[in-house]
């Protein structure tokens, strides 16, 4: 059984037995205190307090950070994957 939270014209479905972190400004339900962090930064600056701007500030770094690593990673896999079929080409030729 799930119950239905709207958000301006948006629907989000919350399972009723699930653990959310709501935004304070507009009720919009999260999965995580970080991702809630980010929303209220993001769409509510206007509206923070200084302590609510630094934790916004230090999660907003960390996600940069860890986007950061993944877009190395994926540019790794891609020079082994490109390097691969190379060597594969000159094998089979």
């Amino acid at each position: 059984m799930s119950g239905t939270q709207r958000h301006g014209s948006s629907r989000y479905e919350v399972p009723e037995d699930a653990a959310t972190h709501t935004c304070p400004y507009c009720d919009r339900p999260f999965r995580t205190e970080r991702l809630r962090r980010l929303h209220v930064g993001l769409d509510h600056p206007e509206l923070i307090d200084d302590d609510e701007r630094d934790a916004f500030q230090d999660t907003y770094l960390d996600e940069n950070e860890e986007i950061g690593l993944f877009r190395l990673k994926v540019l790794a896999l891609l020079v082994l994957i490109y390097f691969s079929f190379l060597f594969v080409y000159l094998v089979v030729n």
